[in-house]
């Protein structure tokens, strides 16, 4: 006679990345954790009026939460608000910014795996953007420490196709090779080439030393903010194998700012 094992419960912080709709009344719900990486579950009943776990799992908030796990979706209930992060929702450039870097955190997670330094990331890069005018730096920042994290550092000192030392000068950045190359180098496989001038190269460099207080200080240019822009971006994108969804909320939201 076998005996069923007895469904695990445990509490756990996480910051939602993502809610869905579930029949008439239910939402399913999407975290990162520090402990059990990404985690999804079902709050039953949590688009009922005058219910107990509703408000506190709404996108972006940081939240305790009990969890039981099951074969499929896990049970989510005794719900509670640690950080409410209201003014990244209050604030569209802000909250475009938080939906970015929140779908990239889930991407980058996986199930039932210790999360800690992205978890940590994650949370220290959205109390920033709730400070920080300089939003840019701040996403470029996370872009940045997230590849890191995950092992895919841009190489920015030698040559990705010959491995000489790169010299100060503009160069050329491959998102299938993983760095820069060499404005003299002859590429030998077909790549898509992104220009990457000398102070990006700098900027580049330091946003991989720099803390997140001297990110959201950072003075960049506006042609220097681009190449960032698209070479950090190509960069996950072929990590990832895919675009996000909310990238071109975001290219919106910034491009209606800057014509204002």
């Amino acid at each position: 006679m076998t005996t069923k094992r007895r469904p695990i419960t445990y509490t756990t912080e996480g910051v939602v990345v993502r809610t869905s709709n579930l029949g008439e009344a239910d939402r399913i719900i999407t975290l990162v954790t520090p402990i059990h990486g990404l985690v999804r579950g079902v709050a039953k009943a949590s688009r009922k009026p005058g219910s107990k776990i509703g408000g506190h799992l709404d996108m972006l908030k940081h939240v305790s939460v009990s969890v039981r796990e099951t074969s499929t979706l896990h049970g989510l209930s005794q719900a509670s608000t640690l950080n409410g992060f209201r003014k990244l929702r209050d604030d569209l450039e802000r909250f475009s910014r938080a939906s970015y870097i929140s779908e990239i955190s889930e991407q980058f997670s996986v199930e039932n795996g210790s999360n800690q330094p992205l978890f940590r990331l994650l949370l220290s890069v959205l109390e920033a953007l709730e400070t920080t005018t300089n939003t840019d730096m701040i996403t470029r920042f996370f872009e940045m420490r997230l590849l890191q994290l995950s092992g895919f550092q841009p190489e920015m000192s030698r040559c990705v196709e010959t491995g000489v030392e790169l010299k100060p000068a503009n160069h050329l950045y491959s998102a299938e090779r993983g760095g820069l190359l060499s404005n003299q180098a002859k590429p030998v496989i077909e790549t898509a080439l992104l220009p990457a001038s000398l102070n990006t190269i700098k900027l580049l460099r330091f946003l991989s030393k720099a803390k997140l207080m001297n990110a959201k200080v950072m003075k960049v240019g506006e042609e220097e903010k681009r190449q960032l822009s698209r070479i950090l971006r190509a960069q996950i994108h072929y990590v990832l194998d895919r675009g996000l969804r909310s990238e071109a909320f975001m290219d919106e939201v910034r491009s209606k700012k800057t014509e204002t």
